[in-house]
This record gives structure tokens, C-alpha cells and sequence, in this order.
């Protein structure tokens, strides 16, 4: 059985500031991009996770992915480059991460096991300079596909499903275990290298 995924909202999600404002304080520094970050594609990367009912309100996963966005920033965030435009970095300027509602018109029972379209018409084709993406898909039967999709500059396989276990954690109130290491200067090679 075919599945039509019906996209109902898109807007840009930011971190929560302190007090619940969201305004960005106007903290614009540059995150270099490692040597291994350089290496990699420049493109997205989808995980894709199936939930039967009870799931929580997209409020609520919206609201988590608020308090998230606090220890995971460059996911907010956009590129950027500096040094006259010779060298690629992060821009932390807290623009936000793109949060997407939609809706299926038929039970996820119908649908599975995904077919390589069904998986497709998950993954949104609205692509615009946001780092991430997420998109909630409802299941008239209560079930929900959430999509996350990162940048692999920013997150490989690893990082992005920490960041899925941080905003799980974040939407149960609970303390964000283990933080992200944001150090990406501890990649940076000898300089002359030296091969031993």
C-alpha cells in the first residue's frame, strides 16, 4: 500500500535562553569545523524512529527540543566561512532548527514493512540552510515517525543518535546525560604533521 504523508506545519525551532526567552543574545562566534568534518559529505543524514501509541503531543516534543538545543547549539545554527572565505566554520547564531508537523493518511500497520518509497515520503524534500531537521509524522492510529536529519559536517551516525537520547531526556524533565563535548579543536593536526 502506497502512503500519502501530508506536511501540516513548518517552522524554525531555537533553544531556550534563560527565563524561557528566545531571543539570541547576540553571541555570533565561529565553531571551526575539524579535519575529519572536512572530509565528509555535505549532506544530510536521516535516522528514522517508529513509535506505537501512547506518544506524546508535538507540544511537548517541540518544547523539549527547545531545552536540547541549549547543550546541542550548532544544531541551530548555520555555516558560515571566515579568513575571506577560505575556511568553513559554524556560525553560532542560533537561527533555529527546522520542526516539521505532518500527518499520514493511513495506519502504520498498512505501511509496514517500509517499502523504500514509504521511507522517502518521511524525509521532507524542503531543504534550506538549517544544519537540522526534524519531522513528526501522525498516524491516524496513533503512531508516530519522527525523522531527524543533520548536516554530517556537524553530527555523524553517533552524534545525531546522542542528540535523539538528549531530546528524549529533555522531554521527560530529566537532567541531559551525557553533555555533548563541543571542543572540536582537540582534532587539530601537528603542524609541520609528522608521521610516525
Amino acid at each position: 500500500m502506497s502512503i500519502k504523508v501530508k506536511q501540516v506545519s513548518s517552522k524554525l525551532v531555537r533553544r531556550v535562553y534563560n527565563g524561557g526567552d528566545e531571543t539570541n543574545p547576540g553571541s555570533d562566534r565561529f565553531v571551526p569545523l575539524t579535519i575529519f568534518d572536512k572530509i565528509v559529505e555535505d549532506d544530510h543524514g536521516a535516522i528514522l524512529y517508529v513509535y506505537k501509541p501512547p506518544n506524546p503531543p508535538n507540544m511537548l516534543l517541540e518544547e523539549g527540543l527547545r531545552k536540547v538545543l541549549v547543550e546541542y547549539r550548532e544544531f541551530s545554527c548555520r555555516f558560515s566561512t571566515k579568513d575571506e572565505g577560505k575556511e568553513r566554520v559554524i556560525l553560532l547564531n542560533d537561527k533555529g532548527i527546522r520542526f516539521i508537523e505532518a500527518t499520514a493518511d493511513c495506519t502504520l500497520d498498512e505501511v509496514i514493512p517500509f517499502t523504500p518509497a514509504t521511507l522517502s515520503s518521511f524525509n521532507p524534500s524542503e531543504r534550506g540552510d538549517e544544519l537540522a531537521l526534524v519531522q513528526l509524522t501522525r498516524f491516524p492510529c496513533g503512531s508516530l515517525v519522527l525523522l531527524f536529519s543533520s548536516n554530517h559536517m556537524v553530527a555523524d551516525g553517533a552524534a545525531a543518535s546522542q542528540f535523539v537520547v538528549a531530546w528524549s531526556q529533555a522531554c521527560r524533565g530529566l537532567e541531559i546525560h551525557p553533555l555533548p563535548l563541543h571542543d572540536r579543536n582537540i582534532f587539530v593536526p601537528r603542524d609541520p604533521p609528522r608521521v610516525a
